[in-house]
Protein backbone atom coordinates (compact mmCIF):
# COMPACT_ATOMS: atom_id res chain seq x y z
CA UNK A 1 0.00 0.00 0.00
CA UNK A 2 1.31 3.25 -0.86
CA UNK A 3 1.62 5.88 2.00
CA UNK A 4 2.14 9.83 1.90
CA UNK A 5 5.88 10.66 2.89
CA UNK A 6 6.04 11.76 6.70
CA UNK A 7 5.89 15.48 6.06
CA UNK A 8 9.72 17.36 6.45
CA UNK A 9 10.59 18.30 10.19
CA UNK A 10 13.41 21.21 10.16
CA UNK A 11 15.52 19.64 13.20
CA UNK A 12 15.55 22.94 14.75
CA UNK A 13 11.38 23.88 14.40
CA UNK A 14 11.05 22.60 18.23
CA UNK A 15 14.01 24.81 19.49
CA UNK A 16 12.32 27.31 21.48
CA UNK A 17 13.56 31.21 21.97
CA UNK A 18 13.68 31.85 25.69
CA UNK A 19 15.40 35.16 27.60
CA UNK A 20 18.50 35.43 28.60
CA UNK A 21 17.04 39.11 30.86
CA UNK A 22 14.34 41.39 30.60
CA UNK A 23 16.01 42.81 27.49
CA UNK A 24 17.20 40.49 25.55
CA UNK A 25 15.90 37.10 23.90
CA UNK A 26 17.86 34.34 22.26
CA UNK A 27 17.15 31.77 19.52
CA UNK A 28 19.58 28.72 19.14
CA UNK A 29 19.75 26.45 15.74
CA UNK A 30 22.52 23.78 14.80
CA UNK A 31 22.93 23.85 11.06
CA UNK A 32 24.49 21.17 8.74
CA UNK A 33 25.98 23.93 6.23
CA UNK A 34 28.95 25.38 6.45
CA UNK A 35 29.65 29.22 8.21
CA UNK A 36 29.36 30.72 4.46
CA UNK A 37 26.50 28.89 3.35
CA UNK A 38 24.51 30.45 6.51
CA UNK A 39 26.53 33.67 5.94
CA UNK A 40 24.82 34.14 2.39
CA UNK A 41 21.34 33.53 3.59
CA UNK A 42 21.56 35.98 6.16
CA UNK A 43 23.86 38.85 4.16
CA UNK A 44 22.13 38.39 0.74
CA UNK A 45 18.90 40.61 -0.86
CA UNK A 46 17.62 37.48 -2.51
CA UNK A 47 17.97 35.14 -0.13
CA UNK A 48 17.01 37.24 2.81
CA UNK A 49 13.63 38.07 1.00
CA UNK A 50 12.45 34.23 0.51
CA UNK A 51 13.16 33.72 4.14
CA UNK A 52 12.57 37.00 6.36
CA UNK A 53 11.39 40.46 4.62
CA UNK A 54 11.37 41.25 0.80
CA UNK A 55 15.13 43.18 1.01
CA UNK A 56 15.15 46.11 -1.32
CA UNK A 57 19.07 47.08 -0.63
CA UNK A 58 21.49 45.00 1.62
CA UNK A 59 25.22 47.47 2.02
CA UNK A 60 27.89 44.53 3.00
CA UNK A 61 29.74 46.66 5.30
CA UNK A 62 29.50 47.84 9.09
CA UNK A 63 28.50 51.03 8.70
CA UNK A 64 26.08 50.20 5.34
CA UNK A 65 22.29 49.66 5.83
CA UNK A 66 19.51 47.23 4.72
CA UNK A 67 16.47 48.07 3.81
CA UNK A 68 13.37 46.12 3.72
CA UNK A 69 9.31 46.53 2.36
CA UNK A 70 6.84 45.44 4.87
CA UNK A 71 4.17 45.39 2.98
CA UNK A 72 4.82 49.09 1.30
CA UNK A 73 6.19 50.47 4.62
CA UNK A 74 10.17 51.08 4.16
CA UNK A 75 12.12 49.39 6.99
CA UNK A 76 15.76 50.71 7.15
CA UNK A 77 18.25 49.62 9.33
CA UNK A 78 21.75 50.57 9.74
CA UNK A 79 24.64 47.58 9.74
CA UNK A 80 26.29 48.22 12.85
CA UNK A 81 28.39 44.73 12.83
CA UNK A 82 29.90 43.50 9.56
CA UNK A 83 32.14 40.78 10.17
CA UNK A 84 32.44 38.18 7.82
CA UNK A 85 31.23 34.49 8.41
CA UNK A 86 31.09 35.34 11.76
CA UNK A 87 28.56 38.36 13.10
CA UNK A 88 26.12 40.52 11.65
CA UNK A 89 24.16 43.08 13.61
CA UNK A 90 21.04 45.29 12.23
CA UNK A 91 19.56 48.58 13.60
CA UNK A 92 21.42 47.62 17.20
CA UNK A 93 18.59 45.00 17.91
CA UNK A 94 19.08 41.74 15.83
CA UNK A 95 22.30 40.44 15.54
CA UNK A 96 23.43 36.81 14.18
CA UNK A 97 26.52 34.73 15.74
CA UNK A 98 27.59 31.88 13.41
CA UNK A 99 30.20 29.73 14.96
CA UNK A 100 31.74 26.32 13.34
CA UNK A 101 30.36 23.29 15.22
CA UNK A 102 31.37 20.24 13.55
CA UNK A 103 30.84 20.06 9.79
CA UNK A 104 28.12 22.55 9.91
CA UNK A 105 27.66 25.41 12.43
CA UNK A 106 25.82 27.01 14.79
CA UNK A 107 23.57 30.32 14.65
CA UNK A 108 23.04 32.29 18.05
CA UNK A 109 20.22 34.64 16.76
CA UNK A 110 19.96 37.44 19.54
CA UNK A 111 16.99 39.77 19.30
CA UNK A 112 16.70 43.18 21.68
CA UNK A 113 13.26 44.52 23.30
CA UNK A 114 11.72 46.57 20.67
CA UNK A 115 10.64 50.46 21.91
CA UNK A 116 7.15 48.93 22.07
CA UNK A 117 7.78 46.45 24.62
CA UNK A 118 7.95 42.55 23.59
CA UNK A 119 5.19 41.18 21.31
CA UNK A 120 4.32 37.49 21.73
CA UNK A 121 3.57 37.75 18.01
CA UNK A 122 6.64 39.09 16.58
CA UNK A 123 8.44 36.04 18.95
CA UNK A 124 6.40 33.47 17.11
CA UNK A 125 6.96 35.44 14.26
CA UNK A 126 10.70 35.32 14.19
CA UNK A 127 10.64 31.70 15.24
CA UNK A 128 8.80 30.89 12.30
CA UNK A 129 11.29 33.48 9.93
CA UNK A 130 14.34 31.48 11.22
CA UNK A 131 12.45 27.81 10.64
CA UNK A 132 12.35 29.39 6.81
CA UNK A 133 15.79 30.08 7.13
CA UNK A 134 16.34 26.38 8.08
CA UNK A 135 14.14 25.48 5.29
CA UNK A 136 16.10 27.59 2.20
CA UNK A 137 19.51 26.41 3.91
CA UNK A 138 18.01 22.74 3.28
CA UNK A 139 16.55 23.46 -0.23
CA UNK A 140 12.71 22.62 0.59
CA UNK A 141 10.77 23.39 -1.87
CA UNK A 142 9.24 27.19 -1.10
CA UNK A 143 4.99 25.70 -1.70
CA UNK A 144 6.52 23.28 1.47
CA UNK A 145 7.38 26.27 3.22
CA UNK A 146 4.62 28.31 3.10
CA UNK A 147 2.44 25.65 4.27
CA UNK A 148 4.30 24.79 7.32
CA UNK A 149 4.37 28.80 8.32
CA UNK A 150 1.21 29.21 7.86
CA UNK A 151 0.73 26.66 11.01
CA UNK A 152 3.94 27.18 13.40
CA UNK A 153 2.52 30.83 14.82
CA UNK A 154 -0.37 29.62 16.16
CA UNK A 155 1.75 26.53 17.63
CA UNK A 156 4.55 28.23 19.51
CA UNK A 157 2.31 31.75 20.32
CA UNK A 158 1.53 30.36 23.65
CA UNK A 159 5.22 30.02 24.61
CA UNK A 160 6.05 33.62 23.87
CA UNK A 161 3.00 35.17 25.65
CA UNK A 162 4.00 32.36 28.47
CA UNK A 163 7.51 33.43 28.24
CA UNK A 164 7.08 37.15 28.82
CA UNK A 165 4.68 36.33 31.45
CA UNK A 166 7.57 34.55 33.40
CA UNK A 167 10.51 36.67 32.57
CA UNK A 168 9.33 40.38 31.87
CA UNK A 169 5.79 40.94 33.50
CA UNK A 170 6.81 39.62 36.91
CA UNK A 171 3.28 37.80 36.66
CA UNK A 172 1.59 40.26 35.56
CA UNK A 173 -1.34 39.73 32.70
CA UNK A 174 0.80 40.40 29.15
CA UNK A 175 -2.11 41.17 26.65
CA UNK A 176 -5.65 42.69 26.88
CA UNK A 177 -8.03 41.52 23.91
CA UNK A 178 -11.47 43.37 23.43
CA UNK A 179 -13.51 41.87 20.34
CA UNK A 180 -15.90 43.18 17.98
CA UNK A 181 -18.93 42.51 16.05
CA UNK A 182 -18.80 41.69 12.68
CA UNK A 183 -18.27 45.67 10.37
CA UNK A 184 -18.36 47.43 13.44
CA UNK A 185 -15.08 49.20 15.12
CA UNK A 186 -17.14 50.54 18.44
CA UNK A 187 -16.09 48.57 20.99
CA UNK A 188 -18.94 46.78 22.46
CA UNK A 189 -20.25 46.59 25.91
CA UNK A 190 -18.08 43.60 27.32
CA UNK A 191 -15.24 45.35 25.35
CA UNK A 192 -15.72 48.64 27.13
CA UNK A 193 -15.64 46.84 30.74
CA UNK A 194 -12.26 45.43 29.95
CA UNK A 195 -10.91 48.72 29.16
CA UNK A 196 -12.16 50.16 32.02
CA UNK A 197 -10.05 48.02 34.10
CA UNK A 198 -6.88 48.30 31.95
CA UNK A 199 -6.92 52.28 31.55
CA UNK A 200 -7.20 51.83 36.03
CA UNK A 201 -4.08 49.71 35.24
CA UNK A 202 -1.88 51.74 32.80
CA UNK A 203 -2.99 55.04 35.74
CA UNK A 204 -1.84 53.01 38.62
CA UNK A 205 1.84 51.61 36.99
CA UNK A 206 2.52 54.80 34.93
CA UNK A 207 3.29 51.77 31.99
CA UNK A 208 2.57 52.82 28.41
CA UNK A 209 0.55 50.28 25.78
CA UNK A 210 1.15 49.44 22.01
CA UNK A 211 -2.38 48.25 20.59
CA UNK A 212 -2.15 45.93 17.93
CA UNK A 213 -5.39 45.34 15.31
CA UNK A 214 -6.82 42.04 13.82
CA UNK A 215 -9.56 40.98 11.87
CA UNK A 216 -12.10 38.23 10.75
CA UNK A 217 -13.85 39.92 8.87
CA UNK A 218 -16.77 39.57 5.67
CA UNK A 219 -14.43 42.00 3.74
CA UNK A 220 -11.61 42.46 1.43
CA UNK A 221 -7.95 42.22 2.93
CA UNK A 222 -7.60 46.09 1.86
CA UNK A 223 -10.74 46.83 3.36
CA UNK A 224 -10.08 45.07 6.70
CA UNK A 225 -6.91 47.17 7.05
CA UNK A 226 -9.00 50.05 7.04
CA UNK A 227 -11.19 48.58 9.61
CA UNK A 228 -8.63 47.27 11.87
CA UNK A 229 -7.32 50.35 11.85
CA UNK A 230 -10.46 52.57 13.03
CA UNK A 231 -10.78 50.01 15.68
CA UNK A 232 -7.40 50.25 17.27
CA UNK A 233 -7.86 54.32 16.63
CA UNK A 234 -11.05 54.04 18.76
CA UNK A 235 -10.03 51.53 21.63
CA UNK A 236 -7.05 54.60 21.71
CA UNK A 237 -9.65 57.29 22.10
CA UNK A 238 -11.68 55.26 24.73
CA UNK A 239 -8.29 54.67 26.54
CA UNK A 240 -7.51 58.63 26.23
CA UNK A 241 -10.90 59.18 27.37
CA UNK A 242 -10.89 57.69 31.17
CA UNK A 243 -7.65 59.41 31.23
CA UNK A 244 -4.46 57.67 29.90
CA UNK A 245 -2.51 59.63 28.41
CA UNK A 246 -1.87 60.15 24.81
CA UNK A 247 1.98 59.69 25.05
CA UNK A 248 1.47 56.87 26.73
CA UNK A 249 -0.51 54.73 23.61
CA UNK A 250 1.34 53.76 20.97
CA UNK A 251 0.01 52.00 17.59
CA UNK A 252 1.91 48.63 16.68
CA UNK A 253 0.83 46.26 14.07
CA UNK A 254 -2.71 46.69 12.23
CA UNK A 255 -3.10 43.66 10.21
CA UNK A 256 -6.69 43.08 8.84
CA UNK A 257 -7.82 39.56 8.17
CA UNK A 258 -4.07 38.16 8.98
CA UNK A 259 -3.57 36.41 11.86
CA UNK A 260 -5.91 34.30 13.52
CA UNK A 261 -5.43 32.57 17.07
CA UNK A 262 -8.57 30.20 16.00
CA UNK A 263 -9.19 28.08 13.54
CA UNK A 264 -12.38 30.39 10.98
CA UNK A 265 -14.63 27.84 10.56
CA UNK A 266 -17.49 28.65 13.21
CA UNK A 267 -18.66 31.67 14.06
CA UNK A 268 -17.33 31.68 17.51
CA UNK A 269 -14.11 30.83 15.74
CA UNK A 270 -14.23 34.09 13.71
CA UNK A 271 -15.16 36.28 16.30
CA UNK A 272 -12.47 35.71 18.70
CA UNK A 273 -10.11 36.63 16.15
CA UNK A 274 -11.81 40.04 15.80
CA UNK A 275 -9.62 41.81 18.14
CA UNK A 276 -7.56 44.38 19.21
CA UNK A 277 -4.80 43.27 21.75
CA UNK A 278 -3.35 45.71 23.86
CA UNK A 279 0.13 45.04 25.50
CA UNK A 280 1.91 46.97 28.32
CA UNK A 281 4.87 48.23 28.02
CA UNK A 282 6.57 46.28 30.73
Amino acid sequence: MNRDPAPYREPNDLSLGGFVDRETLRFVRDYGHPPPRVWEAITQPAQLTVWLWPCLEFEPRAGGRCVFDLEGRRLEMPITTFEPFRTLTLGGRMRFDIEPSGDGCRLVFTLKRPPDGWSPMGMAGFHGWLGRLGRLLAERPQAETELWAAEIWNAVFAHYEAEVRRHVSDGARVIWRVHFAPGDAVPTAEARAHLDALAQRLKETGVAVTIDGFGDDPCTLEESFKLCAARVEGVAAYLRAAGVAAARINTGFVLGNYHYLVERDSEAGRAFNRRVELRPVY
